[in-house]
């Protein structure tokens, strides 16, 4: 596999892609380990960690860093091809162990120590976690003819699609309002023995509501209806065809690297067995990167069923519009804003309609209900105990202070670093009250299939050369 590797020719930007990968696996871990462990030392380090992920990314989407580094760090090539062969084997040692005998069980003798704790949660992983609970939950009663947001109850949806307890999102309600700064592992569980002994009545302390815009919904309803029973099967769906016509469309001398990026990349294919949310807008929002520049129709009406589809994506939109009128007008910007807006009203209307109230209480739950504290940005501090600062509101000026900043800087600079865009998206949420790890899982790819596609892919056969060359050099 290395020999193969070695003859495949790649660019100190693509090298250095690699390290990012090991950044962003070694930041997970250690996210990981902090929020089972309840451990500051791991949380924190985790977020500078992050931080190097991000810096290196960056650095990986601006096109002068192929001129700096073609004569120097030699080591590049060595090292981001261990790291592809490294991971892609714990990649299927882990789809291995996890789809034979579990990974909880090779600790099974050892209950109750911190390995055992740290196995049961990553054996975990492999389920529905409360968004995806209640978005299938969603989908089976739109089917029925009801309104999900109107009769989601996140107790029954659990129930029956299998959740754990580790994956319900609790509030700063009723019994845990005193609580600080997350429960522990044995209230959350006694909780829901409680809550499982009449699920019509959901707990205050559970975060119930359906906060997704409609796209959630509706995109898995037709498979769900064709008898498909797991959300999983349907993100599969979406994606594979979305990841054979992007290395299709990337150049074939650059393919192996694209195709082992993917495989190395451990943390996404578990955040897939998962069934994280984010595998239901990944396949759009990057198809909708990729093509913005061949087809800006076809581009707009992925992103509207991006930002149609979760929140989180919203942070996108305005990079997205900003090299669409630096580069391409204002016209061109109107026709794809108005693309956007027009399939995210179409989407949302009937239900907005139906209870306003309702739609708009629970689309913008995730900044009005009390959450607490979690995530692997600057939060660490609060969420491992070091920071004792209850109130989200500097939290909330810091990631929308952030934004703004990100915004600015890109609309002055998008022309020479357009791929900056998908990393100073997500940036933001790195200052927020709640910075999911999940939130950073896909931009990486999406900035290396960019770069693949729309310059690489572009630029003359013999200047990509002399560039690897002088870098093997």
């Amino acid at each position: 596999m290395m020999k193969i590797f070695r003859q495949t020719q790649s660019t100190p930007r693509i090298r250095l892609f690699f390290i990012a990968i090991l950044f962003k696996i070694m930041a997970s871990a250690l996210s990981s380990v902090g929020f089972v462990l309840v451990s500051p030392a791991f949380s924190v380090s985790s977020t500078f960690v992050w931080l190097g992920f991000f810096a290196i990314l960056l650095l990986v989407a601006t096109p002068a860093t192929d001129t700096y580094l073609k004569d120097r760090m030699r080591w590049l090539k060595p090292a981001a091809i261990s790291i592809a062969v490294l991971f892609c084997l714990v990649g299927i040692m882990l789809i291995t162990v996890a789809s034979t005998v579990g990974i909880k069980s090779l600790w099974a003798d050892q209950p109750g120590t911190e390995i055992s704790r740290l196995m049961t949660s990553l054996d975990n992983i492999y389920g529905y976690n409360d968004a995806t609970a209640l978005s299938h939950q969603a989908a089976e009663n739109l089917l029925k003819g009801e309104n999900p947001y109107a009769v989601s109850n996140i107790v029954t949806a659990t129930v029956k699609f299998n959740g754990s307890t580790d994956k319900l999102t609790p509030l700063r309600e009723g019994r845990f309002a005193d609580v600080f700064p997350y429960p522990s592992t044995a209230q959350l569980e006694q909780l829901w023995q409680e809550a499982k002994q009449d699920p019509s009545r959901i707990p205050p302390e559970l975060e119930s509501k359906f906060n997704y815009p409609a796209g959630s919904f509706l995109l898995p309803a037709p498979f769900i209806w064709l008898g498909v029973g797991d959300m999983r099967l349907i993100f599969l769906i979406f994606i594979i065809p979305t990841l054979v016509y992007v290395v299709f469309r990337i150049p074939g001398r650059y393919r192996l690297y694209f195709i082992a990026a993917l495989v190395a990349s451990v943390e996404l294919w578990n955040s897939l067995a998962a069934g994280e949310t984010g595998f239901l807008y990944f396949p759009f929002l990057l198809l909708a990167w990729v093509l913005y520049r061949k087809n800006l129709w076809a581009s707009a009406i992925f992103m509207a069923i991006v930002v149609t589809t979760k929140q989180l994506t919203w942070f996108f939109l305005p990079f997205y519009l900003i090299v669409i009128f630096r580069t391409m007008g204002w016209r061109k910007v109107l026709a794809a804003a108005g693309i956007v807006a027009g399939v995210f009203i179409a989407a949302n209307a009937w239900f907005f309609a139906s209870d306003p109230a309702l739609w708009l209480s629970s689309i913008f739950a995730p900044v009005t209900d009390k959450m607490f504290p979690v995530g692997v940005g600057i939060i660490s501090f609060v969420s491992g105990g070091l920071w004792n600062m209850q109130s989200p509101l500097l939290f909330n000026i810091l990631e929308y202070s952030a934004l703004a900043l990100c915004m600015v800087w890109y609309f002055f600079n998008c022309r020479r670093y357009p791929d900056t865009a998908p990393v100073l998206s997500v940036l933001p949420l790195f200052f927020a009250w709640r910075s999911i790890w999940g939130y950073f899982f896909y931009i990486d790819i999406i900035v290396l299939a960019a770069i693949l596609i729309n310059e690489y892919g572009r630029q003359p056969v013999g200047r990509l050369n002399a560039v690897s060359a002088l870098a093997t050099d």
